[in-house]
């Protein structure tokens, strides 16, 4: 593909090729009523009656952390502090830590 193809001249605008004809022609065949009476037919057999969003919590809300993501005797306050201790080691140059 040239630059040609790519950009057309403002004069002379492109006319819509065969593809584009044909996808618009496929596009149009299936959105007839047998077919929308099916999908509506399947939609229904498929979709859960008892579901309910007030059942399922706000993704993007914060919510706390999960129990098991701290192991026993630990919690948010000594992940912090540990964080900041490794954050001063690697400014110090990690000196002063023994193998």
């Amino acid at each position: 593909m040239n630059s040609d193809d790519i950009m057309s001249d403002p004069a002379n605008p492109m006319k819509p090729s065969s593809e584009s004809q044909q996808s618009a022609k496929a596009a149009a065949a299936w959105n007839t009523k047998k077919f929308r009476d099916e999908y509506e037919t399947y939609k229904n057999r498929l979709q859960d009656q008892k579901f309910s969003v007030a059942d399922y919590p706000d993704p993007l809300s914060a919510r706390p952390p999960h129990p098991k993501q701290y192991p026993k005797g630990t919690n948010p306050e000594l992940e912090r502090q540990l964080q900041k201790l490794i954050a001063q080691l690697k400014a110090g140059g990690g000196g002063g830590v023994a193998a």
